[in-house]
């Protein structure tokens, strides 16, 4: 088994998923960690996203997405992941959206010690967390070790009273919720394609520590 496994995971696409699997690879990556980013959606973005930024000239093809990414849209995920990882990654798996592929989506739940679930700090996404929860349930019955699942908060706007209220009333709703927002910024939204930038990394080593925070009694991974 891998050192760490964690999925970003949503009711819908537009989220952030993908935007949040890819900086927090590189943020592993940075850490020393041997990382693996699976790219589980039919769309391929990430994928897509590691190709593109192989392109850009300014890096070496292999310093644009310095760890190992692989395509793996499939309803086997949690037993081929395991064929593929090394036992000190740390996984990152970027799931479907669950409205559209919900088989892949709970392969990858089976799988993972921590599901994230991202959320912008408004009224609609927050009630769109609930399908989630209720499938993290479902599938908790049949995984072979307990389950833990938070809510990250991102595309919150700075010193708005947004972002605190929701993450009251997502624990309200009885969810766990990172201590780290993610704010809505331009480097994040026109990140795709582009290698990861060095600004804004520090948010993201934020949510990285926070994972790891949740995971100590693992004893798995320190950054």
């Amino acid at each position: 088994m891998p050192g760490l496994s964690v999925a970003l995971l949503n009711l819908k696409p537009g989220t952030g998923k993908t935007t949040s699997a890819v900086w927090l690879a590189h943020i592993f990556a940075e850490a020393g960690k041997q990382v693996l980013l699976v790219d589980a959606d039919p769309s391929g973005s990430a994928l897509e996203w590691s190709d593109l930024a192989a392109m850009d000239p300014r890096l070496p093809p292999s310093a644009a997405f310095p760890f190992r990414i692989v395509a793996l849209p499939s309803r086997r995920l949690h037993l081929r992941v395991p064929e593929i990882a090394y036992p000190d990654d740390v996984v990152i798996i970027d799931a479907p959206q669950l409205e559209d592929h919900a088989g892949i989506a709970r392969s990858a739940m089976r799988f993972v010690d921590e599901i994230l679930i991202p959320c912008a700090p408004s009224p609609i996404e927050i009630n769109r967390t609930t399908p989630v929860r209720d499938e993290i349930a479902e599938v908790e019955a049949i995984r072979d070790r307990p389950v833990r699942s938070a809510v990250l908060l991102n595309r919150c706007i700075a010193r708005a009273h947004s972002t605190a209220n929701a993450k009251e009333s997502l624990e309200g709703l009885g969810y766990d919720v990172l201590r780290t927002a993610v704010p809505r910024l331009e480097v994040y939204a026109q990140s795709f394609g582009l290698p990861i930038s060095e600004i804004g990394r520090d948010v993201w080593r934020g949510v990285a520590g926070d994972i790891i925070e949740r995971c100590v009694p693992l004893g798995k991974v320190q950054l």
